[in-house]
């Protein structure tokens, strides 16, 4: 075993020592290229010496050439000025013009004006006024007088109440006037359309009162019976009058509430 390793010991210097020699080997090879390369380097720099003022040549000659075209541009700036001249002169010239013409004019589009204003004013006060007395004149016609006959106000306190004290004069006028008319034709048209034949052939006889809404264009509205004769023949029967008689009624200027008898009696 020591053999063995002195033997390794002594490759090992051995390939040391040789490693050495080649390193020196390549540092005194590598000095020479060195050498070679500096002495080659020196004649280029010489010649690169000689190239460098026509470079500075050409430089100076581009340098020069812009310098000359700026130096042209700010001439032309030079219309402008002469094209706002002008301009100024036509406006002031159609201000003036316009300024003119109103002026005499002015007066008597304000006059025409004036006037038409108080024209729509009058006629305006004028169809109030006129409303306001046709109204007042309606009224006071309707209610002028108390009827002649004092019986119909007793009936129809009787028939509304204290109701009728909430009606307009219009209202009341209307029915002073009608009351009696609405009963006779009711009575004309049963008399037309014949008595109950039930009726007759039990020789019964009664008065019921009937209620409804009456309107200015002749319609009416929620008609009923409000005090019963005791017979429902009379009462189905009066409501089937009713429908048909009141086309023939004398129609209100405003919405009014009608009542009045309806009398069946046997002759």
């Amino acid at each position: 075993m020591k053999l063995i390793i002195l033997a390794f010991i002594i490759s090992i210097s051995l390939h040391l020592l040789l490693f050495n020699n080649y390193k020196k080997e390549k540092e005194s090879e590598n000095k020479q290229e060195i050498k070679k390369n500096t002495k080659k380097s020196d004649v280029k720099f010489v010649k690169l010496q000689k190239k460098e003022p026509k470079v500075e040549k050409e430089i100076i000659k581009k340098k020069e050439l812009p310098v000359e075209k700026k130096v042209q541009k700010p001439k032309i700036i030079e219309k402008p000025k002469v094209i706002e001249k002008p301009k100024k002169e036509v406006v002031k010239e159609k201000k003036y013009i316009k300024a003119k013409e109103p002026i005499k004019y002015q007066e008597k589009r304000v006059v025409k004006k004036a006037k038409e204003f108080q024209n729509k004013v009058l006629n305006e006060q004028i169809v109030k006024k006129e409303s306001s007395i046709q109204n007042k004149t309606l009224e006071d016609f309707l209610s002028q007088k108390e009827p002649v006959d004092n019986r119909i106000l007793s009936e129809i306190e009787r028939l509304y109440g204290r109701e009728f004290e909430t009606f307009t004069k219009v209202q009341k006028a209307f029915l002073e006037k009608n009351l009696n008319s609405f009963q006779v034709i009711t009575q004309r048209v049963l008399n037309r359309l014949g008595y109950p034949r039930l009726a007759a052939k039990l020789r019964i006889a009664g008065t019921n009162i009937v209620e409804f809404m009456f309107y200015p264009d002749g319609s009416i509205k929620d008609l009923k019976i409000t005090n019963s004769s005791g017979y429902e023949i009379f009462d189905n029967y009066s409501l089937e009058l009713i429908q048909i008689a009141y086309k023939d009624y004398p129609r209100p200027s405003t919405p009014t509430k009608l009542k009045f008898n309806v009398q069946y009696r046997l002759y």
